[in-house]
């Protein structure tokens, strides 16, 4: 089975302009980096992603948060302030296909790296702009995190038991999620530019992604008055039993999505109780939850989260362990599918992360380890034409850094 039809990856040959710093804006473009495309990380020596020092956890003089999110990248960085690097800056648009920045509206027009400024140099560059609330509207220039639209969405509302105060999920899921969502565009801009010729400005908000990840809570609060509520057990709104339990050692996620996957959980846990006509279906198991619950909890906490695990697995009974990171990263399924990469770097070495969204689409040269300040700059530049004396000349004058 081919998975992939290029070693370089289905990108090879894109050029993406990396302007971003933390989380979103570089999980978007390390996407874009293990599908193959050139991705350069353009620093301002004034103001470095503060990924780049973010501890507590480093390899050497590299911070693994800033390693986990720019590998398969390559930096050129520069004085923005200083004149001399404005031609620098316009040759690396001129050279690329895709600018990619996630600062808030306007930092990049006062850059002079807006999208009207960037046609001029390149007209038919994509420009994507990724940030907390979109271009338009009257937040467009608030400041937004991953947490504050967790809360403005609705979203930590949701999160955690109903007799708790509200609460927010374990990761950074909405600028992960944003990521992925500029990548996505990204990726449709080239293709209508393969077909037009004709390059577009990108306008994606964290704010956007999340509200359209509301789907089906959304359409029952708009159209029939459903106020969703926490759910005991994280379970789901009206799906019985799909939450979790607790066992001997642990807890158990249980997905019951139909009744004949019920019918195969009741066979699993041999308690006749269970077997009753009165919870055969979906519909008299929500009109009798708490009956249901209490039996299956009951059920639960005889054995260990393992055991229940192999049993149900066997039926098709979707399930799992509630995993720690350390037990998620060494299942089974997760190396087999190569989940787990590791990356090289030859000042700082060696070191694991989980790959991109996508790896069954990876390139087959994206392992190097995420770049230092700088550490691609006479490269870059030599490939766009700048001889040796030109580059060692902009060192001197403290326009680029050279590593």
């Amino acid at each position: 089975m081919i998975l992939s039809d290029s070693l370089g990856g289905p990108l090879a040959g894109i050029r993406v302009l990396d302007f971003c710093h933390f989380l979103a804006g570089p999980y978007a473009t390390m996407a874009l980096a293990e599908m193959g495309a050139d991705v350069i990380k353009v620093e301002d020596l004034d103001h470095l992603d503060s990924a780049r020092n973010l501890g507590p956890h480093f390899i050497g003089e590299q911070s693994l948060y800033f390693a986990s999110l720019n590998w398969g990248k390559r930096s050129v960085a520069m004085k923005f302030a200083d004149p001399k690097s404005r031609q620098v800056v316009l040759d690396l648009v001129r050279s690329a296909d895709v600018v990619l920045d996630n600062y808030r509206p306007g930092v990049m027009t006062k850059l002079g790296l807006d999208y009207d400024s960037l046609v001029e140099v390149r007209p038919d560059i994509i420009s994507c702009s990724l940030s907390g609330f979109g271009a338009t509207g009257p937040s467009a220039r608030g400041v937004a995190y991953d947490y504050t639209i967790q809360a403005l969405s609705g979203v930590m509302s949701l999160t955690g038991d109903p007799d708790r105060p509200p609460g927010k999920a374990g990761i950074s899921y909405v600028d992960h999620s944003a990521g992925l969502a500029a990548a996505f565009a990204v990726c449709a801009a080239l293709v209508e530019r393969a077909n037009t010729g004709r390059g577009r400005y990108i306008d994606v908000s964290l704010l956007d992604v999340q509200m359209s990840m509301l789907t089906y809570l959304a359409s029952w609060q708009l159209n029939a008055g459903a106020e969703p509520q926490r759910t005991e057990g994280g379970a789901h709104p009206t799906l019985v039993p799909a939450q979790l339990f607790a066992t001997s050692d642990g807890y158990i996620s249980v997905f019951v999505g139909n009744d004949p996957m019920w019918a195969r959980l009741v066979l699993v846990l041999e308690e006749p109780r269970l077997a009753s006509e009165d919870y055969a279906t979906n519909d008299q198991r929500l009109a009798r939850r708490e009956e249901v619950l209490g039996l299956l909890q009951y059920c639960f906490a005889r054995q260990t989260s393992a055991d229940w695990t192999q049993l149900l697995t066997k039926q098709q009974v979707p399930c799992a362990s509630v995993n720690s990171v350390g037990e998620a990263l060494k299942n089974e399924q997760v190396r087999a599918r190569k989940l787990v990469t590791r990356s090289e770097h030859p000042r700082y070495g060696s070191y694991e992360h989980v790959s991109g969204p996508v790896p069954s689409m990876r390139a087959s040269d994206t392992d190097r380890g995420a770049p230092l300040v700088g550490e691609h700059t006479a490269e870059v530049l030599g490939e766009m034409g700048y001889d040796k004396k030109d580059v060692d000349l902009l060192a001197a004058q403290s326009v680029v850094v050279v590593q």
